[in-house]
């Protein structure tokens, strides 16, 4: 039995896939609803990307509907793997491990989620590389990069 790729995602993947059409991140949410990948983030990150549609279409309420209806059939097609945030215990955890290179106390439990998901993700994605940067995929052995990066890393016949 052969199991699919699992990317898990950060909010700023998902919120580019909604708002850019084109962008690097809609070409993987195309390939992950075409059945290539599994996708799978953290409640904290659909809050955070529910926070951002209602923000950015404050002053456009016409675009409302249209961009919660694209939302919600993006989760729906993608088969978007919602996990629950992790316990205090994991979270500070994983602080105590990564902080240091992450610096980014806002993102620790979204790591955290990453890091005890199952079965294990194959990459993170995220356009946060201060946040999610070489040091933390270092530390975690698990690929962290930009969907840019991803569809590069794909094209490239040893990965």
């Amino acid at each position: 039995m052969t199991s699919i790729p699992v990317l898990f995602v950060d909010s700023n993947v998902l919120i580019e896939a909604i708002f850019i059409p084109d962008s690097a991140a809609a070409i993987v949410a195309d390939m992950v609803v075409s059945g290539v990948f599994d996708m799978v983030t953290c409640e904290q990150v659909v809050q955070d990307v529910e926070t951002a549609i209602l923000r950015k279409c404050a002053s456009q309420p016409d675009d409302l509907d249209t961009v919660i209806d694209y939302w919600s059939k993006l989760l729906e097609a993608s088969r978007l793997r919602v996990l629950p945030d992790p316990p205090l215990a994991i979270v500070q955890d994983v602080y105590a491990k990564y902080v240091g290179v992450m610096r980014h106390k806002a993102d620790i439990p979204i790591l955290a989620a990453a890091l005890e998901c199952v079965p294990p993700v194959h990459v993170i994605l995220s356009g946060n590389t201060e946040h999610f940067n070489n040091a933390v995929a270092t530390r975690s052995g698990v690929r962290i990069c930009s969907c840019v990066q991803f569809i590069e890393l794909l094209g490239t016949p040893s990965a």
